[in-house]
């Protein structure tokens, strides 16, 4: 293993030099000469930093911890990890993921004793993150949010435009010819479903003033007096929609799986449009037609934001909530106007 006096003996310098070299210490002067001559003896001689001195040094790890609780094995999680890790990596920084199925008290110790620099949540619900985010604030570790939005300000969050991604589905539908249009939901307090619904109502008005928005509750579909019930609604021709927006690709599923039992034929009889293009949507024996999000870019901007505030020794001053663009990727499942 290499050390600093072995690159002192190379470079013929002192060991605090090199030190200084090494770790780029800012305060401490070093001639251009001097600073060549100790980093061209250290990559002949195969120097390897030690990251963990180096953590303890400057109070922080090169590491970011991705805090979720949805789990690895969802679509949204797996999207956004991979664009947080290729965006940590180029910044030679490491992602470390952990669940909050745990309590947060021992995720906190986790956390702290692994010095992370900084911490990124992935949750359908911050309420579920927020007495982890205020203690990781108090000790100064940089935070944000990705594909939800924080109620805490120096939280910056990173998401979609839910609001004009189901507007924007609407009208699609709505060009398509569709004129009795449902939005396929469910119940629950999250910023996501509201702000989808908003969107659906809001596009709603616009385009049919004298019609009450109409939605079609699939919290229970494996409930059989709920699946009863739409089964009925759709059964019916006189009363079933001629469009559906789904407000998450998994109802769009559900939907699929009833019109085949019934006999009706999308897009032929109804169009559907899900959100989020999850894996499958496209493969679909009918391709869905999907609202795409950005998780790419969710990933990468939470990902700079953090790491950039961690380098900087501070708390994130960026935006509160950036929305980034949602917008219809048509496939199959959406009728073509005549």
């Amino acid at each position: 293993m290499v050390t600093l006096k072995d690159i002192a003996l190379a470079s013929g310098v002192s060991a605090a030099t090199v030190s200084y070299v090494l770790n780029d210490c800012g305060n401490v002067k070093i001639s251009a000469p001097t600073r060549e001559k100790v980093l061209a003896a250290a990559k002949r001689l195969g120097y390897e930093p030690n990251e963990l001195a180096r953590s303890v040094r400057r109070g922080y790890s090169n590491v970011i911890a991705l805090v979720s609780t949805t789990g690895p094995g969802s679509d949204y999680f797996y999207n956004i990890f991979n664009s947080i890790c290729r965006t940590a990596t180029h910044l030679d920084f490491a992602v470390k993921v952990q669940s909050l199925e745990n309590d947060a008290s021992c995720v906190l110790k986790m956390l702290m004793e692994q010095r992370v620099a900084g911490v990124i949540f992935h949750a359908a619900d911050f309420g579920t993150c927020r007495e982890l985010a205020r203690e990781l604030l108090k000790r100064e570790i940089p935070i944000a949010a990705v594909n939800c939005r924080a109620d805490i300000p120096e939280c910056p969050s990173f998401a979609s435009d839910d609001f004009g991604g189901a507007a924007a589905a609407v009208h699609c539908l709505h060009e398509s010819g569709c004129r009795r249009i449902a939005c396929m939901t469910h119940r629950g307090d999250c910023d996501y479903i509201r702000l989808r619904n908003e969107g659906f109502c809001h596009a709603m008005r616009e385009l049919f003033p004298d019609q009450e928005p109409f939605f079609i509750d699939d919290t229970d579909f494996t409930d059989r007096p709920t699946r009863n019930r739409i089964w009925k609604l759709l059964k019916n021709p006189d009363t079933r929609p001629d469009g559906i927006f789904c407000i998450a690709d998994g109802h769009a599923f559900h939907f699929y799986q009833l019109a085949y039992e019934l006999g009706i034929r999308v897009p032929e009889e109804v169009s559907i449009i899900g959100y989020g293009d999850l894996s499958g949507a496209a493969d679909a024996m009918v391709p869905l037609t999907t609202v795409r999000q950005a998780f790419a870019e969710m990933g990468r901007m939470a990902a700079e934001s953090v790491i950039a505030a961690a380098r900087g020794g501070g708390v994130i001053t960026s935006p509160r909530i950036v929305e980034l663009p949602a917008s219809v990727l048509m496939r199959r499942s959406v009728r073509k106007r005549k």
